[in-house]
């Protein structure tokens, strides 16, 4: 019973202590983060799951063969090498060229590779880079489809009680946690979004398929993001989360009658009703909520607009400014920061710049000004990879005129690409994929949708 034990769930518990790390342990996220990476990794080829009529050691061939032949395993090494290099080879200090009459940041150790000004400043991207890839790598070389189910309920779950700690924060300080760990307010939001989104796909598709008990862990999770939200989400995600929930409700009274299971009245309600209530809760309930909602009223509303419109494109020029002077290695991590005020000018420009902190308002612009274009290939290369098998094999599906593929879990796909798109959208407004949590909950709904696209019969 022990042996089956380790060698059926001893990855999924590995994975998912990965990301309650991220999520609930930012201080303590170097050092237990990567051992949990290379925990995972050596419990991947060692003892990695034994599906139906396999061996144990022909499970260890498989796994280890697989993890050599993903290309997700070689392009994120690569990736996490370039970062790596980059935090090794610094840190710079600010020296005045009086040749040229102007500062400069001093040369690094090594030229011709990528460095950073205050190496310290970029551990977190790092961290959440490796452990999203390493568990990425894992959940495609050796999970089997129904442990991902698992994977992503348990992360679920573990995002949604994220709630819990804002509330009890609120009801201790009577002020709505700014959740910096993760992002801030706007990527809470995120995460909290793309879990929503995902575990309503797996309720759908678990109470189709008659499993209870998966059903009832699915709907704890999405009503507790849902809460998270209408909470301490910001107003757009608010707003977002509405839009999904009507889709849900609408959804929940064909899913009934699509299954034929006793009174329609009652599952229509166990379907409906938690959603209503969670929703519910986060607007009046939950401590600090009324705080939260404050920015809802349509004087906030358009003085946010405003600032919206203000800041993006000037923030935009900035870090097209700071790209440019690095155009291939870029100018390290946070150096935007470090960089951009440099490219300031005029008053207005001035004022723009100290009333809106140093962030930079998407992430692809941040990570071109920060990393470079070699930099921004070698990051974006695992996500294509994983996304990109996806388009591959909807496109055959789509192409296919003999009904040779079979189409299961389509619920658990339409979930998860519209968190997986939303997060997409919502990465060209802030800095979502740049926090940790959030980088590692978007990678791991990635690896695992390939699981639900369609096979061939």
């Amino acid at each position: 019973m022990f042996r089956i034990l380790l060698t059926k769930y001893w990855v999924l518990a590995h994975l998912l202590v990965i990301a309650g790390t991220l999520c609930f342990a930012p201080a303590y996220t170097v050092g237990m983060g990567l051992w949990a990476v290379a925990s995972l990794l050596l419990m991947a080829l060692c003892l990695p799951p034994v599906l139906r009529g396999e061996s144990f050691w022909l499970a260890r061939t498989r796994a280890a063969h697989a993890l050599r032949h993903d290309i997700v395993t070689w392009s994120g090494l690569l990736a996490v090498l370039y970062v790596g290099v980059g935090l090794l080879n610094g840190p710079r200090t600010l020296e005045y060229a009086s040749e040229l009459r102007r500062w400069l940041w001093s040369s690094p150790k090594l030229p011709f590779l990528p460095s950073s000004v205050e190496p310290a400043e970029g551990v977190p991207f790092f961290v959440g880079l490796v452990c999203g890839l390493a568990c990425a790598a894992v959940i495609r070389a050796v999970m089997p489809r129904g442990q991902r189910l698992f994977a992503l309920i348990g992360l679920g779950v573990l995002t949604g009680a994220l709630t819990a700690v804002g509330g009890v924060f609120c009801a201790v300080t009577g002020e709505v946690p700014d959740f910096a760990w993760l992002g801030g307010r706007f990527g809470v939001s995120v995460l909290w979004l793309l879990m929503f989104c995902v575990c309503l796909g797996i309720v759908g598709e678990e109470f189709l398929e008659a499993r209870m008990r998966t059903c009832v862990w699915a709907l704890a999770g999405a009503v507790l993001n849902e809460v998270g939200l209408f909470a301490f989400g910001a107003p757009a995600f608010v707003g977002a989360a509405t839009v999904v929930a009507v889709m849900w409700l609408a959804f929940a009274a064909f899913a009934t009658r699509a299954a034929g299971r006793g009174r329609r009245l009652l599952w229509n309600s166990v379907l409906m009703l938690p959603f209503l209530f969670g929703a519910g809760v986060g607007v009046a309930l939950v401590p600090g909520a009324a705080l939260a909602h404050a920015g809802f009223s349509m004087e906030a509303l358009a003085a946010s607009w405003q600032t919206f419109q203000a800041q993006w494109p000037f923030r935009s020029g900035l870090a097209l400014e700071v790209f440019g002077a690095s155009p291939m290695l870029g100018a390290g991590p946070e150096g935007f920061a470090h960089n951009a005020r440099f490219y300031v000018s005029g008053s207005l420009g001035w004022s723009l710049w100290k009333s809106g902190g140093v962030g930079v308002p998407c992430d692809l612009l941040r990570l071109l000004a920060e990393r470079g274009m070699v930099g921004a290939l070698l990051l974006l290369l695992p996500g294509f990879a994983l996304i990109g098998r996806c388009l591959m094999r909807a496109m055959e599906f789509s192409q296919d005129l003999r009904h040779r593929y079979s189409l299961r879990y389509v619920f658990v796909l339409a979930g998860s690409v519209l968190g997986v798109v939303a997060t997409l959208v919502a990465s060209f407004f802030g800095t979502p994929l740049h926090a940790p949590a959030v980088l590692c909950a978007f990678l791991i709904v990635c690896a695992c949708m390939g699981g639900w696209m369609p096979r061939p019969r």
